[in-house]
């Protein structure tokens, strides 16, 4: 796997000439925004994506999300590699229930945090924030890192389905940072574990 992963660094390296007078982000970039970070009262430890945001107007506010990739351990000791997004809106809370892949392959889902994060008096309306997650198998990360990664967020309000998009170049890059000699190594019969302990699931 870390051949293969070098081998298509080696590959992605050789376009950064071509993008340096772009403004376009190298896989190299890529893999320096990836990074292990201690989180929550225990400090536990988290490997999280570059931040991907979107906004998109929608009256006098607009609609704004949040996605990246990361990898926690949970209580059991298992190692989950997750997309999370963040959706901050109006109009209803939209109440996201399930995740699937491009192919229709369900993820398991689970919805984070739910609650309103900024309120306006002279509109007299209030912000929703919603947080959810959907995991990923080491080997579904594997066949992105070639063509892409697109989950779709499922809500219960008609119309205000989610769409989450990852190049192919971010979980390459992503990948490369998982199996660098600082990551969070999996072990035993398939399943990933860890020694560290679980990460706030707040983030």
């Amino acid at each position: 796997m870390r051949v293969l992963l070098m081998a298509l660094l080696a590959s992605w390296f050789g376009m950064s000439a071509q993008a340096e007078n772009e403004n376009v982000l190298t896989v190299k970039d890529m893999v320096e925004l990836t990074r292990y970070e201690q989180v929550g009262a225990d400090r536990d430890t988290v490997l999280r994506g570059m931040s991907i945001t979107k906004r998109i107007p929608r009256g006098w506010v607009d609609d704004f999300s949040e996605r990246y990739l990361r990898t926690i351990v949970d209580d059991d000791g298992v190692t989950r590699h997750q997309v999370l997004i963040e959706m901050k809106y109006v109009g209803g809370w939209r109440y996201y229930r399930a995740a699937t892949l491009a192919d229709g392959q369900q993820l398991r889902f689970k919805a984070e945090e739910r609650k309103f994060s900024r309120c306006s008096s002279a509109f007299r309306k209030c912000d929703q924030r919603e947080i959810v997650t959907a995991d990923l198998s080491r080997e579904q990360l594997k066949e992105a890192m070639n063509k892409g990664l697109v989950v779709y967020f499922d809500a219960k309000k008609p119309g205000r389905d989610t769409v989450a998009r990852f190049p192919a170049a971010y979980v390459l890059a992503y990948l490369i940072k998982l199996d660098g000699d600082d990551s969070v190594l999996p072990a035993g019969d398939g399943v990933e574990t860890s020694n560290i302990v679980a990460v706030n699931a707040s983030r």
